[in-house]
């Protein structure tokens, strides 16, 4: 899986890195089906806020989060949990169909 950040007002480490990795790998791999999709993360801070976009490039769609707390890592998981639902919705409709079509 490709994953891209962007740092805007952020010191971005390899720890926060690898950290968003493994969750993006663990959270998003069943829902590839061997595909690799392209994850782009865009961190960024404005006064007290901190903003987390994320755009998922997968089963030929875009799907995109953004979500704007105070405290980090809260906000990546729970970024990560609406691309999760977005991603499982797109897959049962898509073996919603493939059952009526059978």
């Amino acid at each position: 899986m490709k994953v891209d950040f962007t740092f805007r007002q952020f010191e971005g480490t390899d720890e926060l890195r690898d950290l968003i990795k493994s969750r993006v790998n663990a959270k998003l791999d069943k829902f590839t089906d061997g595909k690799s999709p392209e994850v782009r993360v865009t961190i960024s801070t404005e006064k007290a806020w901190t903003y987390v976009d994320m755009v998922v490039n997968s089963f030929g769609d875009t799907f995109k989060c953004t979500e704007k707390t105070t405290d980090l890592y809260p906000t990546i998981d729970v970024v990560l949990d609406k691309i999760q639902r977005q991603l499982q919705r797109k897959k049962d409709l898509f073996q919603a169909r493939r059952k009526k079509g059978a």
